[in-house]
């Protein structure tokens, strides 16, 4: 139980002052023996033991009603929310929000999600504690710190509403720390509002470690985590994965779309006709068109569905709908489509023999029709690439110095891959936090995947939901790869040698890693960090025979590479499909909003909004991340885990739940102190005379 009021529970030891009072007034009277009173004495010791007890319960009585006046003033809070808290009001307060799409998840009833009921519930805790003074912000869409005047700006703020983009929780954990110390907050109280999705929290991530560390180094802050971590009961979601116009098979003069997509149920009920056909709504350029998918399964891939368009209808937009459920956000999809671009992709190596199979893989077309380009350099030639152009880039080289690496830097942000292979000789040289180490040889027989990620990226399933042959390949020699150390990204940063200190990789703090390959005895094969824009991949090994069998067994090489350059080629030309949240907001602001998932007119907010944004010139068609459809939730026991060595509750809530995080019981105790007083005066009330009333009587009987 949490007090508002702590300090008057120093008074509680006055709970004994009915018995000291007792036991003074004792000493105040001195016993003399009188003869007349040893029959009265005797006749008392008859009733010691009711007496006694009398006592004893007058006296608890007493008691009780300074107990209940002294926890009636010092406020008590009914909750396990904040039932560790007993210092008071802190003298700053932090909330982090988790804005990602599974925080959308709705009660169908009421139509309230995760994130408006966790805001209420945060508002009314706080205002419940008396708490009016300003408060920090950070949430998950932007995670710079924002002070609020008051905790009521929580609910209506356009930071706090709805987003279609996924939640980086160390980060968001890593600005408040950052804010923390900074500012010297002092006391300062951390509230956390999320519904634990695993690839939100991250939990195998190395930074947790720093964190924990760094916030157990900190006095005076406490950690409140509110989670909602119910999955919904039965959800579908849909993403779009390759939108191609072509002339229609049937009629030369005439044109259609080829789409592919995929339907993700979440907890789906496998009863015959019941939930086993989903409606989709095709909404092209404003014409709309409705088809009935038949569902299998947890995913339904649905390829090659045709719509027809006029002939003279060279780009465009599109979205696809699926009927209300408990989350709206990952109901639609959206595409644009226009003439598809040269696929060109840029390899620099040192040694060209390396990269021979990415050359071939890179060059073989998937589909029919699709003019390739494939530019190999040496990192002497690295000043005739044109950066605009190219879908893909590929890196078997040192890593670049400092001038070049930021030109990687704006290539990425562009929304473009790099895939970095290790240099024949290790250096020092690093990127976005990441440096090669030296060569491991193994044995003759190699090693075997241990591990891969066959659920997204480049190594997932296939559409028909088969696997890649990932684990039938063999791998002899790999590179170590490793984070910079902290105190070598300050030498960097601090360096008299401008080109080093302005440099993107020394300003740039340790870019956060997914393994998505690990060999047998653990070494990571597959690396990939997310940047603001594309993304990066390190693959440790060379596909090469003296290396690995990526060459030999080409095709878990080629599916990879051409997901890489499908991903790239959707950021160049005319029609663009990128991920909510990659884009800064000034490039999105500056656009038409075509058609959006929200109304809302906050500039600031569209670019973490799905959507299409564009004129004619050119198309930006932004969705969720498609990790939000088979993100899975942390259990508590995880959840402990993460925070381990912090001053931490945690309480799990659903919405609708009508459970409030903080609520006054001062009013128990008081009516408590009202029962006690008056029991203590009806066992005061002195016995009836039953004995001395019959006695008086009875002689008068006798005279008569």
């Amino acid at each position: 139980m949490a007090f508002l009021n702590p300090l008057w529970l120093l008074a509680l030891p006055l709970i004994a002052l009915p018995i000291v009072i007792h036991l003074l007034n004792q000493r105040r009277h001195r016993s003399i023996q009188w003869g007349a009173m040893q029959f009265l004495l005797t006749a008392k010791r008859m009733n010691r033991g009711i007496a006694r007890l009398k006592q004893i319960l007058i006296m608890a009585a007493r008691m009780a009603a300074i107990a209940g006046l002294i926890f009636a003033v010092s406020r008590p809070l009914s909750s396990g929310w904040i039932g560790s808290i007993t210092g008071g009001q802190p003298e700053t307060i932090l909330v982090l929000v988790d804005r990602s799409v599974s925080m959308q998840q709705q009660q169908t009833t009421t139509g309230e999600s995760k994130l408006k009921s966790g805001l209420s519930k945060i508002v009314a805790a706080l205002q419940t504690m008396g708490y009016q003074g300003p408060l920090v912000l950070i949430e998950s869409g932007e995670p710079t710190p924002l002070t609020l005047d008051r905790p009521i700006d929580l609910l209506d703020h356009p930071r706090t509403g709805p987003t279609e983009t996924s939640t980086d929780v160390p980060a968001m954990m890593q600005a408040a720390l950052d804010h923390i110390v900074q500012n010297q907050t002092g006391r300062t109280d951390i509230w956390l509002l999320s519904d634990a999705a695993a690839n939100d929290w991250n939990a195998e991530s190395s930074r947790w470690r720093a964190l924990q560390s760094s916030f157990a180094k900190l006095e005076g802050v406490r950690f409140q985590v509110l989670q909602y971590p119910d999955p919904p009961a039965e959800n579908l979601s849909i993403t779009i994965d390759q939108v191609r116009r072509q002339t229609a098979s049937d009629n030369p003069t005439a044109a259609e779309l080829l789409i592919d997509l995929t339907v993700t149920r979440r907890n789906a009920t496998e009863s015959p006709g019941k939930g086993n056909s989903a409606q989709l709504t095709f909404n092209i350029n404003g014409l709309r068109s409705v088809f009935e998918l038949e569902l299998s399964g947890a995913t339904t891939t649905l390829i090659g569905h045709r719509i027809p368009i006029d002939q003279e209808m060279a780009s465009g937009w599109g979205a696809v709908q699926l009927p209300f459920d408990e989350n709206e956000s990952d109901n639609a999809a959206y595409f644009a489509f226009a003439p598809e671009p040269i696929r060109r992709i840029v390899i620099v190596t040192e040694r060209p023999e390396t990269t021979r199979a990415l050359q071939l893989a890179a060059a073989t077309a998937p589909i029919a029709g699709v003019e390739h380009d494939v530019q190999v350099l040496t990192t002497e030639q690295t000043a005739q690439i044109d950066w605009q152009t190219p879908a893909l880039l590929v890196w078997q080289a040192p890593l670049p110095d400092p001038e070049t690496a930021s030109l990687l830097h704006k290539f990425l942000e562009s929304g473009r891959s790099i895939i970095f292979l290790p240099a024949a000789e290790a250096n020092t040289n690093h990127f976005a936090g990441w440096r090669w180490e030296q060569w491991s040889e193994i044995n003759r027989q190699g090693q075997a995947v241990r591990y891969w990620n066959s659920d997204e990226d480049l190594l997932a399933r296939t559409r028909n939901g088969q696997p890649l042959p990932v684990n039938e390949l063999r791998f002899y020699q790999h590179a170590g790869l490793r984070s910079i150390e902290a105190g070598e990204a300050n030498n960097a940063a601090t360096s008299s040698d401008p080109n080093v200190a302005n440099s993107p990789s020394a300003k740039d703090q340790v870019l956060p890693a997914t393994t998505l390959a690990q060999l047998e005895d653990g070494a990571t094969l597959l690396q990939r960090s997310k940047t603001r824009g594309g993304t990066i991949y390190f693959l440790a090994t060379w596909p090469v025979g003296t290396h690995s069998s990526l060459d030999r067994e080409g095709i878990t090489l080629f599916v990879a590479l051409q997901r890489a350059i499908a991903a790239g080629i959707e950021t160049v030309g005319q029609a663009k499909s990128l991920e909510a949240g990659s884009l800064p907001a000034q490039v999105v602001n500056e656009l038409p909003r075509v058609l959006s998932a929200s109304q809302e007119e906050w500039l600031g907010g569209r670019s973490q909004r799905a959507g299409v944004y564009g004129n004619e010139s050119q198309w930006i068609a932004l969705n969720r991340p498609a990790s939000e459809d088979r993100s899975q939730t942390l259990s508590r026991s995880e959840l402990e885990t993460v925070l381990a060595g912090l001053d931490f509750q945690i309480v799990e809530d659903q919405v609708g739940s009508g459970r409030s995080l903080a609520s006054e019981v001062w009013r128990v105790f008081v009516i408590a102190m009202g029962l006690a007083l008056i029991a203590e005066a009806w066992l005061c009330l002195p016995p009836k005379v039953l004995g001395i009333a019959k006695a008086v009587k009875e002689p008068a009987r006798t005279a008569a």
